[in-house]
């Protein structure tokens, strides 16, 4: 029995490790626990610079994985320290760093939405008529900012890193225009240029909340009403593409809550509301950038990484193709991406003329091709 336990956690530890890319990196703190948390966002910085660098989809890596590394120790899966000092009040550590690239893991499916959509310019407009909201300062009047706020932390949380403000785009702030594109105006308020398009995707959505006083049967065929107060916000939402003027997603929410005056019962109805409309639209995000790809998926087989790197280079020079997406290794096997127009075949014969590498064609079908490199 203790073997079969032994052989199942080797199993378990194995099963880990073929999803995991492990980097030597430093780390510094005022103490221990401090540079294991430096070594963490520092491992993750490197994995997923590699993979966003490679994807030509951020202009400034150090300000694009903010929201990413915030994250960066639920990315990491172990980490083993190989050395560590306490100099004059400077904790520093080396270690290896095992950093979770599992396809279906949240680093990876995050990154991938966000590469797939090439970080596009997002802005999150709840219109809603009821009196009760508290504008700040620099609100707009007739939005729902509790929404509005909770979309675009979402969508931060995500990895997207342009996410627009729409108190400054002069375009959206009329309230005739953002009604009209909500009920399906197609005159939608830019020219026909992406320069001259504010966003590129637009939330925008209708929020209504009503509050009611709680009764209660007083046993004399009437009813008293109670100090409390329940409310029910109703969010409906659309998420437009400016590019094409085509909606990628619609859906509804609920939200309720329950408070001692109707005003704060309404407000906590929203803030629920607000959690399950966060959760959808990151849901539809990802669902879109899944559709958004129509090239040739290419899995490569290699004992060395560096190989692939290399073809990974070398596809990026190829006439035809826009763009290489590097998706996640798995026992060594390396899923990419081409965004080319061009048939699998022919992306093969150029590559096999221009290349040094050593390629065994393995199969061909459809869109996906299947090569190992020696």
């Amino acid at each position: 029995m203790k073997k079969i336990f032994i052989a199942l956690c080797l199993c378990m530890a194995m099963a880990q490790s073929a999803f995991a890319q492990t980097v030597i990196v430093d780390g510094v703190g005022v103490d221990r626990d401090s540079a294991m948390r430096d070594a963490a966002r520092t491992a993750v910085e490197q994995i997923a610079g590699m993979y966003i660098n490679s994807n030509t989809v951020v202009k400034d890596t150090s300000v694009e994985l903010d929201e990413i590394l915030s994250h960066a120790q639920g990315y990491v899966q172990n980490i083993q320290v190989i050395s560590e000092s306490n100099v004059n009040g400077e904790y520093r550590i080396r270690a290896n760093v095992d950093v979770n690239t599992d396809p279906n893991s949240a680093f990876m499916k995050r990154m991938d939405a966000v590469m797939r959509l090439n970080d596009p310019r997002i802005g999150v407009v709840i219109l809603t008529d009821d009196s009760d909201i508290d504008h700040d300062f620099y609100a707009l009047p007739g939005h729902d900012t509790i929404l509005e706020t909770a979309l675009n932390e979402r969508l931060l949380t995500v990895g997207f890193k342009h996410v627009v403000d729409v108190n400054l785009l002069s375009q959206l702030q009329d309230s005739a225009v953002l009604n009209a594109i909500y009920r399906g105006d197609s005159r939608l308020p830019y020219g026909g240029s992406n320069a001259d398009r504010p966003i590129d995707y637009l939330v925008i959505g209708r929020s209504h909340a009503e509050g009611y006083d709680i009764k209660i049967p007083n046993n004399q065929g009437g009813y008293i009403t109670t100090p409390m107060a329940s409310a029910r916000t109703q969010l409906d939402l659309k998420i437009i593409s400016f590019g094409t003027s085509t909606i990628i997603g619609t859906y509804s929410v609920e939200g309720q809550g329950v408070e001692n005056s109707p005003n704060l019962a309404r407000r906590k109805s929203r803030q629920a509301a607000a959690v399950k409309a966060a959760e959808k639209l990151e849901q539809q995000f990802l669902k879109a950038a899944a559709s958004a790809f129509s090239g040739i998926q290419l899995t490569v087989r290699a004992n060395n990484f560096s190989l692939v790197e290399q073809l990974v280079k070398e596809l990026k020079e190829l006439r035809g193709v826009q763009d290489v997406y590097v998706r996640g290794t798995n026992a060594g096997k390396t899923t990419i991406d081409i965004a080319s127009a061009q048939q699998p075949f022919t992306i093969l014969q150029m590559l096999q003329r221009n290349t040094s590498l050593s390629i065994f064609v393995e199969s061909t079908s459809g869109s996906e091709i299947n090569i190992a490199l020696r």
